[in-house]
């Protein structure tokens, strides 16, 4: 016989107050990063899978060397990190994502209570990885939400049956209208990088590079 469900929980999370900042900050760590909060509501992230966190890593490795030569020949200062929170709106309602690549500018000083993680206009790049529980937030809401706030690059690399190995990797531009355009389509089995481009610094990555761990 099946068991009854119980449904006490969703109960109790249909009473849950609006989250705040200051309650936000107030989490616990490991509560803390297993949520976003979109529009003061918390929304759950499941953990990555493991081809996931490989081609995340990758991308990382790949970013960070490029935004590394790019900041010494042009005396800037950038930032590339994963899974690092992002403040869209602090008000009227607490709106952050976390996405799984952020290439941002340094941040020098600890900016009220947000410290010295970054705003979306501090943001140069942000990536996601789509994931099969993560399909319509990646390529429709992320999408809507990251233009709205004005970043500049938006990547989504998808992967084979959203499991890995990456078999496209899609590079969007924010247009002066406030909407993302197609800046690159790389696809496996017709184009040899992954990634090709000059925006914001010169990078290229193969599929055998962005793959590698799997």
């Amino acid at each position: 016989m099946a068991q009854q469900f119980d449904f006490g929980d969703f109960k109790a999370a249909a009473y849950l107050p609006e989250m705040t900042l200051d309650m936000y900050k107030a989490f616990p760590e490991d509560a803390s990063k297993q949520i976003e909060v979109v529009d003061g509501w918390m929304v759950r992230c499941e953990s990555a899978e493991p081809s996931h966190q490989t081609i995340q890593l990758n991308l990382l490795v790949a970013l960070r060397d490029a935004a590394r030569l790019a900041d010494r020949r042009k005396e800037t200062c950038h930032r590339v990190l994963g899974d690092m929170d992002v403040l869209i709106a602090d008000s009227p309602r607490l709106h952050f994502r976390r996405p799984d690549v952020v290439v941002y500018r340094c941040i020098d000083d600890d900016r009220g209570k947000w410290g010295r993680k970054p705003y979306a206009s501090d943001c140069v790049i942000v990536i996601e990885i789509v994931s099969a529980d993560s399909v319509t937030t990646d390529i429709r809401d992320k999408h809507a939400e990251y233009a709205a706030a004005g970043i500049p690059l938006y990547w989504i690399v998808r992967m084979t049956d959203n499991d890995g190995p990456a078999i496209s990797v899609e590079r969007f531009l924010l247009t002066s209208d406030g909407d993302y355009a197609r800046e690159g389509l790389a696809v496996r089995g017709r184009d040899f990088h992954a990634v090709d481009t000059m925006n914001p610094f010169p990078l290229k990555i193969t599929w055998d590079q962005l793959d590698d761990g799997l």
